[in-house]
């Protein structure tokens, strides 16, 4: 089935935002004596909600997260996206070279993916088509948020591209049924990244933003 609508994943696909998040999720974490490295942050809770990360968390230690954690991290976030939030590399020349109607599908907060877009200047391509962990009964890995974003694009999910970077949203584009585009140019080790997408399913990898155009057109 031809490609008719792109859902782009928000975090380490259009934003370069996985170091800022995964910072101040250490720096909350620590300060409630939860100490992890970056790496097995990396390894464990890239790509999932902050919530399913607490509710992890708080079932292998036994502590209980303050319950205005998920609130702190968002006013942190934001004070940080404005020192240094920058796009991925080619994403505003990518968006400006495809045509297709563009939607976005997050398992992060509406309000900081609307404004994380706005700072980094592509807000255009997307306007209010967004959805998110906060519309669906099930976050990412399940399939509902791109479920929900293609019934509100007006097409079925075979006719929906969706870009991903993460093992979580990879494979919940895949369970939805959408055709699947892996990005691995935010990840440090991508050969091995690109496996594990693959493996999930994905119908293609890649590394370039600048290749995307390219790999959509022979779906079109």
């Amino acid at each position: 089935m031809t490609i008719q609508h792109i859902i782009f994943d928000c975090d380490g696909v259009l934003i370069d935002s996985e170091e800022i998040s995964m910072a101040v999720d250490r720096r909350l974490l620590a300060e409630n004596g939860v100490h992890l490295s970056e790496g097995e942050m990396h390894q464990r809770f890239v790509g999932k909600t902050f919530q399913a990360m607490i509710s992890e968390i708080e079932a292998q230690t036994g502590r209980k997260m303050p319950a205005d954690l998920e609130a702190r991290k968002d006013v942190i976030m934001l004070e940080a996206y404005a020192r240094e939030l920058k796009p991925i590399a080619g994403v505003p020349q990518m968006l400006d070279a495809i045509a297709l109607p563009k939607s976005i599908g997050t398992n992060g907060p509406r309000a900081r993916a609307l404004q994380a877009l706005r700072i980094v200047g592509i807000d255009r391509h997307f306007g209010e088509r967004m959805t998110t962990f906060e519309d669906v009964v099930h976050g990412k890995p399940a399939p509902d948020i791109y479920l929900l974003a293609a019934k509100r694009a007006g097409f079925v999910p075979a006719a929906c591209a969706v870009v991903e970077d993460s093992v979580t949203g990879v494979a919940a584009a895949v369970a939805a049924g959408c055709v699947t585009f892996g990005f691995t140019g935010s990840q440090v080790h991508r050969s091995e990244h690109a496996l594990k997408l693959v493996e999930l399913g994905a119908h293609a990898v890649f590394d370039d933003m600048a290749k995307l155009p390219g790999l959509l057109a022979k779906y079109m």
